[in-house]
């Protein structure tokens, strides 16, 4: 859990090894480049864009070929194309198999016939309308040859004789278009259709021993492409090239042993105050869930800390609170275990997600037995799961504590890592007060409810206030001091930090969530099975079906609910409450100059 130390790295080459030093550095794969000259590449279309297609394509295939390099030697260009054709041919295809489906829909009503000749029916033509029933008197007024062919629950389909389309006048109605091609011949053309969508099923099946290939040629051209990109951001100089980054001090040792293979030379400095490094947080699989939410959010400052594994298990602990059913994480972990197998690739993220899951499942469970509820059923007294039962989602007063506890001890680590990360400056000690006057306001809060003849001046916990105030108000801001202005600015940035107080006391009630979601979703539980059960006595016949189905829908969409709550409410407070009091500025990412899949300092 840390945010790797950077070191500005300045190297300095022969301009006619350019190329060759550019190709080291990115096999490299350990610095974050610094563009120090504007000068885009052209714009136009990526080269690289019908290969994405092409894979996308074939990834999506229901049924794989196994991976290989196929002996035939044919150029990739045309393996593209004739990937690419056959996508398109296939979207023409389905889309042809749809409208058949619906001009099949359509002219079913109508019966399957084929026109005559227009010589036979003395040069007339057969007009088609639909007539709702409510109507069927406007039809008394029609002068034209005309016929019900059919009849449903809404329309007459009327067929009209005339050699001209009617008017408005002679039928006032909308015309009906059927097209000229009949049902039976519709069918035929829908089965032709069907076989071709499956020989380019085949075609795209056998094209998919292509997937290796066209994956490789995709990383190869991202890799030049980005080569060409950073041979654009570097100094030329005559006989010479310069180029900056940022390297990890991990990285120093590869670099020294790749530097004396080449024409270049080297200085390295540390950051200054000035500085702006990126960010690159080392996390283990183990844990590095969090880092996948603190990734999307916002990452840190360089020269903050990384909340990742903080993150990590409070975001257990929150969801675990609001599931508060064993029994539901018990069927979610089955459901992660049948899947553990496909999200274990080490240093993908699907494994880190897995993780996470895990410590979610597991925290739910554990939490699930404390509360003891199994699917909304409280195990019976006298049992051994009953005596594991120490925690009563009833007991309003005893689950406020805990959940207003659980916050304030979640928002105090954020001000203990805040004075750590500042424990050089002045701001050190606005971070000490508002871990005395949050701990403090919290325990005169317990001590209140406790005492039948409470006085606040008596309790020990009170004298916590006067020092958060003045530590708040003095120490805010790290302004240099040096004239009675500075003292009132001073003063200014203190009473905007006092001034968070409201923001503290909204944030700590915020994880009253926690509790009330938690409630929730175990009263729903508990209803659903009462519903069940009376469904079942009530009902002589189907009484078990309705107990069933009430069983299965009732806990699944209160399932769906909790994880909904869990996910979405435990992010928040890590990702709202959380961050905005423990992480002091964004940072962006370290994004190595590095070939695909060949930098482990990429995530």
């Amino acid at each position: 859990m840390s945010i790797a130390s950077q070191v500005e790295l300045t190297l300095v080459g022969d301009t006619d090894h350019k190329q060759n030093i550019l190709d080291g550095l990115q096999e490299l794969g350990a610095v974050h480049l610094v563009q120090l000259r504007e000068a885009p590449l052209a714009s136009g279309p990526d080269a690289a864009d019908d290969l994405r297609e092409a894979i996308h394509y074939l990834s999506s295939t229901p049924i794989k070929r196994r991976p290989q390099r196929p002996a035939d030697e044919r150029p990739l260009d045309e393996v593209v194309r004739e990937i690419l054709d056959n996508k398109y041919q296939r979207e023409d295809v389905i889309d042809r198999i749809e409208m058949n489906r619906r001009r099949r829909q359509v002219l079913a009503p109508w019966g399957d016939f084929e026109f005559p000749q227009l010589e036979e029916i003395d040069h007339r033509r057969f007009w088609f309308y639909r007539v709702p029933l409510g109507k069927r008197a406007l039809l008394e007024t029609v002068d034209l040859p005309w016929q019900i062919v059919h009849s449903d629950q809404r329309f007459y389909y009327l067929v009209v004789l005339a050699q001209e389309q009617p008017t408005e006048e002679d039928i006032p109605l909308r015309r009906s278009r059927t097209g000229a091609l009949s049902l039976s011949r519709l069918t035929a053309v829908h089965e032709e259709a069907l076989v071709r969508l499956e020989d380019l099923d085949a075609e795209r099946e056998s094209l998919t021993r292509w997937l290796l290939p066209c994956s490789e040629a995709l990383d190869q051209s991202l890799d030049q492409r980005e080569l060409l990109l950073a041979n654009e951001q570097v100094l030329d100089a005559k006989q010479i090239f310069a180029l900056q980054g940022w390297i990890p001090e991990a990285a120093l040792p590869a670099l020294s042993n790749w530097v004396g293979t080449v024409p270049a030379a080297y200085r390295l400095r540390e950051p200054t105050v000035d500085d702006n490094p990126p960010t690159l947080l080392l996390n283990r699989d183990l844990t590095g869930g969090g880092q996948e939410a603190v990734s999307f959010f916002q990452l840190p400052g360089y020269r903050s800390w990384d909340p990742s594994r903080v993150i990590f298990f409070s975001f257990s602990l929150f969801f675990a609170m609001i599931l508060a059913d064993a029994g539901y994480a018990v069927l979610l972990g089955a459901l992660l275990l049948a899947n553990w197998k496909k999200m274990s690739t080490p240093g993908s993220l699907a494994i880190r997600l897995r993780n996470m899951a895990a410590a979610m499942l597991g925290s739910a469970v554990v939490y699930g037995v404390l509360v003891g509820s199994y699917f909304g059923v409280t195990p019976p007294a006298g049992s051994v799961l009953a005596t594991l039962n120490v925690l009563d989602l009833n007991n309003f007063p005893a689950m406020m504590k805990l959940s207003l506890g659980v916050g304030v001890v979640h928002l105090l680590m954020a001000h203990t890592m805040v004075l750590w990360v500042n424990r050089r400056s002045r701001l050190a000690l606005a971070s000490l007060g508002w871990i005395i006057g949050l701990s403090g306001a919290f325990l005169l809060w317990l001590d209140y409810m406790a005492t039948e003849q409470f006085e606040l001046t008596h309790s020990p916990f009170f004298w916590c206030l006067p020092v958060w105030l003045v530590l708040v108000l003095t120490c805010s801001s790290d302004r240099p001091v040096r004239s009675a202005k500075d003292v009132l600015l001073q003063l200014v940035d203190g009473v905007g930090g006092v001034l968070g107080l409201t923001k503290a006391f909204g944030d700590v009630l915020s994880y009253m969530r926690l509790f009330a979601l938690g409630l929730a979703g175990a009263s729903l539980a508990a209803t659903f099975n009462e519903l069940a059960v009376t469904a079942r006595d009530s009902v002589s016949v189907g009484g078990f079906l309705l107990f069933a189905l009430i069983i299965i829908f009732g806990h699944g969409l209160n399932l769906v609910l909790a994880i909904m709550s869990g996910v979405i409410h435990g992010l928040r407070l890590n990702l709202m409450e959380f961050y905005n009091w423990g992480i002091q500025g964004e940072g962006y990412p370290f994004k190595a100059f590095a070939k695909r899949g060949g930098s482990k300092w990429n995530h």
